[in-house]
């Protein structure tokens, strides 16, 4: 046996004590694929509010919007994976908006790649460049797809080319789409990945075709997106729904979900049972809940990289010891990620140094130090950090208010701790 087989069977073994076949947890809602079902958790009055909308005959826009990591992705693919099943007259599609594309060619390139009978559907796929849905198939299974839904959730990496008339396209197809079914729901998700004010042009240009005769869901986080503005002034949309942190109960019934969902035998998911939190301890459990803050992003990333330092630690229990280690890796890698500047890892510290930044507690120190004159020019960096996860925007009426994400260790704790 070689050595690498040694240490495969190594690792086997470590999972097969805690009744794991793999790692469950995920940031990414497309890598849980159909097992989103069984770990989809809470978010019911949500649910309730959107699915009273759709019994209605009438189209609608509906703005789906919350923090960075707040679970809006595997919201809306919930919500499209009921259609699916319990509507079978809905057309359901959804797409990451590509970059540097506009909502109509997004639009379109989720409806045609749902149409895949349709050859003038998948003629139009190919002319912008993008894969028809017969030579999808035949690409390696190791492609990430959406379950159910045909599409990457990756946004493209490259703009794609747009046909001349995107808006009347899709209106074209549209029409045809509605020769077989009585509605059709596009979801265009990752709208805060968008520079904002590129975003309020997007929709503006976008107004007539989000009034017409499909029913829309977009995604956006606030400091993407000015919803009094879109809601009030351009009346854009039916319904805005925020999506929020849930709340420590229902995070821990996540964990159970979670971690059913990779079992090898199927244990019991009574909270009060050691054996439903398995390899946690009732203790580790809560403290991941706790730490994460409701925010499934943190929860996942948290639950991760717990497990494999637990892992490489060959530890049968996580202990509050091995948890706590499994934090610092959490902040380590978090702050190791390698499209960050040296200006970027400056105004992260300075924000952990302060707890919390603003224009009304940041010094002229603090700005000389960052090589700036004035706040504003910090806040291009703060919208980055916010994308990469590191800080996010506190929901106050004062002045812009920025926090580091609680998972990072401080400044001078990580110091250490790299050396």
């Amino acid at each position: 046996m070689s050595e690498a087989d040694q240490l495969w069977d190594e690792t086997d073994a470590i999972f097969t004590s805690w009744n794991l076949e793999d790692i469950p947890f995920s940031e990414s809602a497309s890598s849980l694929g159909s097992n989103l079902d069984q770990v989809f958790t809470g978010r019911t009055q949500e649910l309730r509010t959107i699915f009273h909308l759709l019994r209605g005959r009438e189209r609608k826009r509906i703005l789906v919007y919350g923090s960075v990591g707040i679970g809006k992705t595997a919201f809306i693919l919930e919500v499209l994976s009921v259609l699916q099943r319990k509507s079978k007259d809905t057309l359901a599609t959804y797409i990451s908006l590509p970059f540097e594309t506009d909502l109509a060619t997004a639009a379109l390139i989720a409806l045609a790649r749902h149409m895949p009978e349709d050859e003038w559907a998948q003629q139009l796929l190919n002319n912008m460049g993008l894969m028809s849905e017969s030579t999808r198939k035949t690409k390696t299974k190791f492609d990430a797809k959406i379950a159910g839904f045909g599409g990457s959730i990756e946004a493209e990496a490259k703009p794609v080319n747009a046909p001349k008339f995107p808006t009347l396209t899709f209106q074209d197809l549209l029409e045809r789409a509605l020769e077989t079914y009585s509605r059709v729901v596009i979801a265009i998700d990752d709208l805060d990945k968008q520079d904002p004010a590129k975003v309020r042009q997007l929709l503006h240009d976008a107004q007539g075709m989000l009034k017409g005769d499909a029913w829309f869901i977009l995604t956006g986080h606030p400091s993407g997106l000015t919803r009094d503005l879109l809601i009030s002034e351009r009346g854009l949309f039916d319904l805005a729904l925020e999506i929020t942190a849930l709340d420590q109960a229902t995070t821990y019934q996540m964990l159970i979900n979670y971690l059913a969902s990779a079992r090898i035998r199927e244990t019991s998911k009574d909270e009060t049972n050691p054996d439903a939190v398995h390899p946690f301890t009732l203790e580790t459990a809560r403290n991941l809940c706790a730490h994460s803050q409701g925010i499934p992003r943190w929860f996942n990333r948290i639950g991760s990289y717990v497990l494999l330092k637990a892992a490489e630690l060959k530890a049968e229990i996580i202990t509050p010891e091995i948890f706590q280690q499994g934090l610092e890796y959490v902040s380590q890698k978090l702050r190791g990620q390698s499209e960050l500047t040296p200006e970027d890892y400056y105004v992260l510290d300075l924000v952990l140094e302060k707890g919390v930044l603003s224009d009304e507690n940041v010094t002229m120190d603090d700005l000389k130090r960052l090589k700036t004159q004035q706040f504003s020019q910090v806040l291009p960096i703060l919208d980055k950090l916010i994308q990469f996860d590191l800080v996010r925007r506190l929901p106050t009426d004062k002045a812009a208010e920025y926090q580091g994400n609680p998972i990072l260790l401080p400044p001078s704790e990580q110091s250490d701790e790299e050396e």
